[in-house]
């Protein structure tokens, strides 16, 4: 059970590491839930449903990955349900959401590839942390102007 786990952490975590920025990305721009996000979410649901199932294999070693893996989905799922409902600040959920996900996933890998350097894991969480907020403090026009409709188009003429 562990090494069927353990392959499939990996392949989800391939494939949740591009797709994070894809989801912020294509979300923001599209002012709404794109497939990028639906791949983000899955892949990252995956990858944390997978690690449950890994670490009370090695509990003393790992124990640290289950509010890690807790708060990566939980991150994601804020995400996803600020994208499926755009308006305010919604912007502001998506890049916390997908983002602070994003972080966390970067996080774990730091952990795991550089296990002599116990501080590794602040690089991702500081430098990802001060572009999320930055992004939410100084958004783009776009994502705040309502005349923009939800697939990018100006709705000309309407208040």
């Amino acid at each position: 059970m562990r090494d069927i786990a353990l392959i499939l952490h990996v392949l989800a975590g391939v494939v949740a590491v591009p797709f994070g920025p894809l989801a912020v990305a294509f979300t923001l721009r599209r002012r709404g839930l794109t497939w990028a996000g639906e791949v983000y979410h899955w892949a990252i649901a995956v990858v944390c449903l997978t690690a449950l199932v890994m670490v009370p294999y090695d509990w003393s070693g790992l124990w640290y990955f289950w509010p890690i893996t807790i708060a990566s989905y939980l991150f994601v799922y804020f995400g996803q349900r600020a994208a499926e409902t755009p308006g305010g600040l919604w912007y502001r959920g998506v890049l916390r959401g997908y983002g602070g996900s994003w972080i966390a996933l970067w996080t774990a890998i730091a952990i795991v590839g550089l296990p002599s350097y116990p501080w590794a894991w602040a690089i991702p969480v500081i430098v990802g942390l001060t572009a999320i907020e930055w992004f939410c403090v100084h958004p783009a026009l776009r994502w705040t102007d309502r005349s923009v409709s939800k697939h990018g188009s100006t709705d000309l003429g309407q208040g």
